[in-house]
């Protein structure tokens, strides 16, 4: 069943009112997959109805660290240049001990060097435990140029990668000290993935991806093991393809939310300004997972039905 339209403006409402209680930035975007009508220019910062599909967002535009959000797009940027040709998904890599001293995140860097995995295994690593050698090794065959290009293709204005590898940083930092995106540019690029996967041509000519490969970016994504930000308060089960991310002084995740009947909606989270302790205690980045936690389970709630 589609969610409709008062369902999506309470759900918007809900949004606002968690994110208002926190001292912190918020930024999210909210897409409902399909459905029609409009939600009403009261329920949210904005909200519209484009081509039938609900839209809503806080701060969609504002730039905020991306983090490994990023590896959404590294993803497609590889698909790409599969799909053309350039690349091959059983091509096999050495993941050896260049980067070693430079990630913070993943498997790969624990264990021995030398290690020979195929392009389709890196990318899989990259997204479902966010490791950053497989990161840096798939970069190395893709290039920044190819992902930004990408990002450009598919509309993402606000989105710009300048590192393969994450330095590290202050928390003050300026955000664009590093790779950056918005709410609304990871969540169209996620319905974009949705919308190719269904063989949408306008979605399929963007990414540069048919549509088997854009069901099978989503299936890697529904294969995540990082699961303490959107399924958190879910209940067991619940599918939903997603990509989270952390960085010097900021959490955040996006995915794609199904039902029974296919994707229900698109959700993207991005805090930022994270304060090292929150007025209750908890450490800022803590407390962080947790409010995506319960923006996520206002969604479900409903858009769920």
């Amino acid at each position: 069943m589609q969610a409709s339209t008062s369902r999506f403006a309470r759900a918007v409402r809900r949004l606002n009112a968690l994110c208002d209680a926190q001292p912190y930035v918020t930024g999210w975007c909210l897409i409902g997959l399909p459905t029609s009508g409009s939600a009403g220019d009261s329920a949210g910062d904005r909200v519209g109805d484009t081509a039938g599909v609900m839209r809503a967002d806080r701060h969609g535009t504002r730039a905020f660290p991306a983090a490994s959000t990023r590896k959404v797009a590294v993803m497609m940027a590889a698909l790409r240049a599969v799909h053309r040709g350039e690349l091959d998904l059983d091509t096999r890599l050495t993941i050896d001990g260049r980067y070693r001293d430079r990630v913070f995140t993943g498997l790969l860097q624990h264990l021995d060097p030398g290690l020979s995995l195929s392009l389709r295994d890196a990318v899989t690593l990259m997204i479902i435990q966010s490791d950053n050698l497989s990161t840096a090794h798939v970069l190395d065959l893709v290039g920044l140029d190819a992902v930004n290009d990408l990002c450009a293709s598919a509309g993402l204005d606000g989105t710009r990668h300048r590192h393969a590898l994450i330095p590290e940083l202050a928390p003050d930092h300026p955000v664009d000290a590093s790779n950056v995106t918005t709410p609304a540019d990871q969540a169209r690029l996620l319905e974009l993935i949705t919308h190719g996967s269904a063989a949408e041509p306008e979605a399929n000519r963007l990414l540069g991806c048919p549509p088997e490969l854009c069901s099978y970016a989503l299936d890697v994504l529904c294969r995540q093991q990082f699961r303490d930000t959107m399924p958190a308060f879910l209940p067991y089960r619940t599918k939903i393809a997603h990509k989270s991310g952390a960085g010097w002084r900021d959490v955040s995740d996006g995915g794609v939310f199904f039902g029974g009947d296919g994707p229900r909606y698109v959700l993207t989270v991005y805090t930022d300004e994270l304060p090292a302790v929150l007025p209750d205690g908890l450490p800022g980045f803590s407390g962080a997972r947790v409010h995506i936690a319960h923006l996520s389970r206002a969604c479900w709630e409903e858009m769920h039905p």
